[in-house]
Parts: C-alpha cells; sequence; structure tokens
C-alpha cells in the first residue's frame, strides 16, 4: 500500500536589507543584492554564503568593472564609465556581506544552509529561487504594524554629490530614499517637482562623479540610452496606485487593447491611444511577451492601416 501524503505549505517572513552589487552576465548590471537576515542572498538566485563564495569565484557576482565599460541599471538607463573607485575585492566583498548579515542578526541564529540532498532535489526539479523582495517600513512596534512600498533605483543630487539612491513609494503615500546610509522622507505630492528641478535625474551632460554608497565612486559619460525623468516620476505613480489595489496606467491600456480586438472602433482606437500614451515610455514593452512587447499597440495606433499579422 502506498501512504499518500497530503501536501500543504507555509511562507514565512525573512526580514533583510538592500546593498549594491554587480552581476556580469555578458554585461554590467547593476544589482541591488538582497541580503538577509538568515544568511541568504538574492543575485538573481537565493544562495546561501557558500553559494555566494561560488558566485563570486566565478565571475558571476564582481566588485569592478573596467574603464570604459558600459553599466546597465535596470529601468534607469545605460551609462559608460569613464573611470571608477572601487572599495572591494572579491574577499573584502564577502567580509562586507558577512558583516551585514550580523548586523540584521547579530547573534547568527537560524543561519540557512542549502544542503546536497536540497542542492540535487531543485536541480532534479529544474527550480532556482529568486524571490521579490518586499520593501517596508515599521509603522508602529506594538503589533508590529508595518506598510508595503515598491521603488526603483534613480540619480540624486544632494549637498553638491551626485548619488545613485533607491527611492521607494509606500502604501500610504510616503516617500522614501535611500542612498550611502542615508535616508530622507518625502510625500509623494513633494516628489513630481523635485524630477522637474532635476533633484532626481536619469542623465548627464557631461561626466559626473557619482557614489554608490560605500561601494564605489565612478565618473559616467553620456548615456547610451535612459528613462525620461517625467516618465519615472509617472512609473513611481503606478506602483503607487498598484499597491492600492487600483489598476495601473499598463494594466488599463491592456483592457483597452482587448476590447478594441473585440470591437474595432475609431473610438476604441482613440481610447487605446489615450491609455497607452500615459504608460511610461520605458514600461511599454511589457505589454506584450518578450517577443511582441508593445509592437501591435502601436500598429492599432499610428499605423492602423497595416494588417494585424498573426
Amino acid at each position: 500500500m502506498v501512504f499518500a501524503i497530503h501536501k500543504i505549505s507555509r511562507q514565512k517572513t525573512v526580514e533583510g536589507t538592500r546593498i549594491p552589487g554587480i552581476i556580469h552576465n555578458m554585461q554590467y548590471f547593476y544589482n541591488n543584492l538582497d541580503v538577509y537576515e538568515d544568511g541568504m542572498m538574492n543575485c538573481w538566485e537565493l544562495v546561501d554564503l557558500e553559494g555566494l563564495k561560488e558566485k563570486l569565484r566565478t565571475g558571476w557576482l564582481v566588485t569592478s568593472i573596467p574603464d570604459g565599460e558600459d553599466i546597465s541599471i535596470h529601468g534607469l538607463g545605460n551609462y559608460e564609465i569613464i573611470t571608477g573607485s572601487w572599495n572591494y575585492d572579491k574577499d573584502s566583498y564577502y567580509e562586507y556581506i558577512k558583516e551585514t548579515i550580523e548586523r540584521l542578526n547579530p547573534n547568527l541564529n537560524n543561519i540557512y544552509t542549502i544542503s546536497e540532498e536540497e542542492k540535487k532535489l531543485l536541480e532534479q526539479r529544474r527550480i532556482f529561487y529568486s524571490p521579490d523582495a518586499k520593501d517596508f517600513y515599521v509603522k508602529s512596534e506594538s503589533f508590529y504594524q508595518t506598510v508595503e512600498g515598491n521603488g526603483f533605483t534613480i540619480f540624486m543630487k544632494h549637498e553638491d554629490c551626485c548619488y545613485l539612491a533607491n527611492l521607494v513609494v509606500y502604501k500610504d503615500g510616503r516617500v522614501k530614499c535611500f542612498y550611502s546610509g542615508r535616508e530622507i522622507d518625502y510625500e509623494i505630492e513633494e516628489v513630481q517637482e523635485m524630477f522637474r528641478a532635476g533633484t532626481f535625474f536619469t542623465e548627464f551632460k557631461t561626466p559626473t562623479k557619482v557614489i554608490l554608497d560605500d561601494f564605489a565612486e565612478v565618473t559616467l559619460g553620456e548615456s547610451i540610452y535612459c528613462a525620461d525623468p517625467e516618465e519615472k516620476y509617472k512609473e513611481l505613480l503606478d506602483i503607487h496606485l498598484k499597491l492600492n489595489g487600483n489598476k495601473t496606467s499598463l494594466e488599463k491600456c491592456r483592457a483597452a487593447y482587448y476590447s478594441y480586438l473585440e470591437d474595432p472602433s475609431d473610438d476604441a482606437r482613440e481610447e487605446l491611444k489615450e491609455l497607452y500614451e500615459l504608460i511610461p515610455e520605458h514600461e511599454r514593452m511589457y505589454l506584450g511577451d518578450m517577443d511582441s512587447k508593445d509592437g501591435d499597440y502601436r500598429r492599432i495606433i499610428y499605423r492602423p492601416e497595416d494588417k494585424r499579422e498573426v
């Protein structure tokens, strides 16, 4: 007789923080390395400390970029590194991450290590974990009330210096800017003017020194491509909508697209055009799949005489 197992599962919240990192996968990607109190790190794959050593050994995770190479910053742009002063090598970066874990978990309780059996099982199932971390702040220690948020990286001018900062909007409309171990609080209504005034920005007119926390100081040149600052602000508003359970500009546009396919009228196409142009430009590619992107949307809106490819 085969004994049946009634399967159940549970989720556990593990807190952590973010530190700078660079993934080298064909090109160089600036990456927020998520470090958790249980000793796990996410560098596009969740690994333990031994796994981190391997990522550093193989060059998947690197601590510097050669002068003249480009750095890609997700959702922000691609920039030439003219010169860089990098503060870590492989060994010191590994120690830096260990120290970060110790700050999160001073007694190093419940540190997780991936066993050989688990590695084999994950390989057998063709699974690798890369969980999306959730931003939050603690509203009240009583009952540990938290407020969820989300955000992106952005360049920021502050006190005559330029930083690569993490800008996070929370469900209640509070906005926090994290840079070089510091934090500034805003209300969401304040932030639009800061984008317009150039406090938050995405490109450089001249070579500019940028501080990447305590990780590096780099001089960046002209962008190969970059998002528009106004479009990044629109993205922040979309994030706030989503946190509050409302439809984003992308979701509204996608719904209008399917409505148009069902009833391809001029009015439906005009509505689709209006909603499409409300989406942040750098987000429009996500309307379709990896191949189609927003191609059919642009055909309908701007070239309605072209036939749809099926």
